[in-house]
């Protein structure tokens, strides 16, 4: 148990860290996925009425968008205090959320069935990290 929390990011009272750790390992698994899948696979969530041809260089764009994703995400759980860091992680789910309403409402390449997931999290992690910036930031 000691070596788990020793890894984790360290505890200030809240689970916001957990939160972006969670995310950070989801996007940096889902550029390992962009990468090695089919692009078929690894771009499934836009399959809208007007999304383009699966092509392994759009594949590998949306996998480099989730490393920096992942990067910034990792770092905001271990320095949630560090007001730029902390604003940073928020803005990338601010990205999450205007990617998919463009691709599901404007550009239709993205079904609401697919983009409900991204919406859902992206969009309660916006509210989150918007009620408890103050909080963390003051520690």
């Amino acid at each position: 148990m000691d070596k788990l929390s020793s890894i984790l990011p360290p505890h200030q009272g809240g689970y916001l860290p957990y939160f972006l750790l969670y995310n950070a390992l989801a996007a940096a698994i889902h550029t390992v996925v962009c990468y090695v899948s089919s692009p078929t696979a690894a771009l499934r969530q836009f399959s809208g009425p007007k999304a383009p041809p699966p092509h392994p260089l759009l594949a590998h764009t949306y996998g480099v968008k989730n490393f920096y994703t992942s990067c910034i995400r990792f770092y905001a759980a271990y320095y949630i205090t560090n007001p730029q860091v902390y604003d940073l992680a928020f803005w990338t789910f601010v990205g999450v959320l205007f990617l998919y309403v463009t691709e599901v409402f404007v550009y239709k390449s993205a079904r609401l069935r697919e983009a409900s997931f991204p919406f859902v999290i992206a969009g309660s992690s916006v509210v989150w990290m918007v009620l408890q910036r103050d909080w963390y930031l003051s520690q």
